[in-house]
């Protein structure tokens, strides 16, 4: 199959080389644009068409053609995706570095604006043709081959992360093609854990015991750094696979280095090793929230909240938290619910006493 460049007519044997391909003129930086609201104080997960449709009549000069292709590329129709996808990342990234003022509202807008519609469209491609629509899309957008992040990639993310999920759960792992995790292991390396796209690459732990990509190795390697995805893409794993999932447990919490290490979140230290204990104190209770899904996704309704954890792995981990010294906090009863809420007491209790909650 080939692909034509609508601007040019030139013609590419690959959807990475037309997208590398870049002749289109980007929007004159001192052109005069409107501004309308900025960023809403509502969840930006809900529905955003009403923004959408906002944002083409406010600032038609940025949207470009998103808005002919909208409709086609919502519907799953693949030409028209290779279309909207390449013309999204232009115009996020044309807004990104500044060619478009307006500033971070409206990249955040336009960050939400066609997430839903775009990724359900690439899904129900994948639906339609399979795993090499999507594979095709991670290998064009792959950050580590162009060495810089793609602005779309929260949407191939989401699309990856539905289809990751279905197959794991519909057929087997090995059925999972290994570029899709690598392209969101590869996420965490090149944003930080407010962008948008850094939650989409929790779906990572769906694939745990690869056969040809060891999500347990790349946990590992990001244990120091990326203490948040591991701890949440580990969370998952478990669900998935508790057995495989120990053992990548057992790698990280017994390493030397994560051992001196720790973590800050709202100004509380918390030492790394006990940080990743609290990835496995929801398994048997609904109070927190089961395996990672993407968002906008309905099927994670079927999604097993909870699991019977097997006594043995469960005794293993009562060792190992022996042998870590994390039970030392912790009642003489413990649950494996107690490795979250000795934390989250904590937490609570400094949020109560603060003299700002009474403001």
């Amino acid at each position: 199959m080939s692909y034509e460049c609508e601007d040019c007519g030139a013609s590419f044997d690959t959807l990475s080389r037309l997208r590398l391909h870049d002749c289109a003129p980007d929007l004159p930086a001192d052109e005069s644009i409107s501004h309308g609201d900025g960023l809403s104080e509502e969840d930006p997960f809900e529905d955003s068409s009403l923004d959408r449709q906002e944002l083409e009549q406010d600032h038609p000069e940025v949207v470009g053609d998103l808005p002919d292709l909208y409709d086609d590329a919502r519907e799953g129709d693949v030409s028209t995706l290779y279309r909207a996808i390449a013309e999204y990342e232009r115009v996020l990234s044309n807004v990104a570095r500044g060619d478009a003022p307006s500033g971070e509202d409206l990249l955040h807008d336009l960050q939400f604006a066609y997430y839903e519609s775009f990724a359900t469209g690439l899904d129900t491609a994948a639906q339609t043709d399979g795993w090499d629509v999507l594979v095709e899309f991670a290998t064009a957008y792959d950050p580590r081959e162009q060495d810089e992040f793609p602005e779309v990639s929260h949407v191939i993310a989401n699309a990856i992360g539905r289809s990751v999920i279905r197959t794991r759960r519909g057929d087997s792992v090995d059925a999972i093609p290994a570029d899709a995790l690598a392209f969101l292991d590869a996420i965490p390396e090149y944003v930080n854990e407010s962008h948008v796209a850094y939650e989409e690459s929790y779906t990572y732990g769906w694939g745990i015991g690869h056969p040809e990509h060891s999500v347990a190795d790349h946990l590992l390697a990001l244990s120091e750094d990326e203490s948040k995805f591991v701890k949440i893409t580990l969370n998952t794993a478990f669900y998935v696979d508790q057995y495989a999932a120990l053992d990548a447990f057992e790698a990280i919490v017994t390493d030397e280095d994560i051992a001196s290490g720790t973590r800050s979140t709202l100004g509380m230290e918390t030492d790394l090793t006990e940080f990743y204990f609290q990835a496995v104190a929801d398994l048997e209770t609904e109070e927190l929230l089961g395996p990672h899904a993407p968002p906008y996704w309905d099927e994670d309704d079927d999604l097993t909240r909870v699991i019977d954890v097997d006594p043995d792995v469960k005794q293993r981990i009562r060792e190992l938290a022996h042998e870590t010294g994390v039970t030392e906090t912790l009642p003489s009863d413990w649950a494996l619910h107690d490795l979250e809420t000795s934390s989250l007491s904590e937490l609570m209790g400094r949020i109560g006493d603060s003299p700002e909650r009474e403001l």
